[in-house]
């Protein structure tokens, strides 16, 4: 354990951190789907809280969300990947578990997995991007991407 934080102390020092706020459309977002804005209400949307650690092309996510309606639930999506910069532009990618505590209904508490694509204009210190989460299956077949529904979300990041 002391080996490997003697290791990862010095990388650390030159890693990329950010953190900033998140809002998510709760409904599925389906590709093609309109969207009516007269029905558009705060009980549609999870507001929460987006962290990044950043080391070259590897990145790692944290996003929590608080979601109020039917059912009041917190959703904790963690997501490793890789983020290419293209000029002021971060194309970025990754996978991993989420877990949903319901505070409302049943089953109380779920875990599964997810993946994320993201892009962010990055404006200095600050960068405003947009992030779509699917959800992911593993079968006998191997991995299943849930790509024609999906959370759809933007965020403001302060790098530090």
């Amino acid at each position: 354990m002391i080996l490997f934080v003697l290791m990862i102390l010095p990388a650390m020092v030159f890693a990329q951190f950010a953190v900033g706020p998140a809002a998510f459309f709760n409904s599925p977002v389906l590709l093609g789907q309109s969207v009516d804005v007269d029905e558009v209400n705060v009980n549609q949307f999870s507001f929460g809280a987006d962290a990044r650690c950043r080391l070259g092309w590897f990145q790692a996510q944290g996003l929590m969300l608080y979601s109020v309606g039917d059912i009041n639930s917190l959703d904790i999506f963690l997501d490793a990947g890789v983020a290419l910069d293209v000029g002021i532009v971060t194309l970025s990618a990754g996978a991993g578990p989420n877990f949903t505590n319901n505070f409302d209904g049943s089953p109380a508490q779920q875990a599964g997995l997810n993946s994320r694509v993201g892009a962010d204009v990055r404006l200095g210190p600050v960068s405003v991007g947009a992030s779509y989460i699917m959800a992911l299956d593993i079968t006998d077949n191997g991995f299943n991407i849930e790509t024609s529904s999906g959370l759809l979300g933007a965020h403001v990041l302060f790098w530090m």
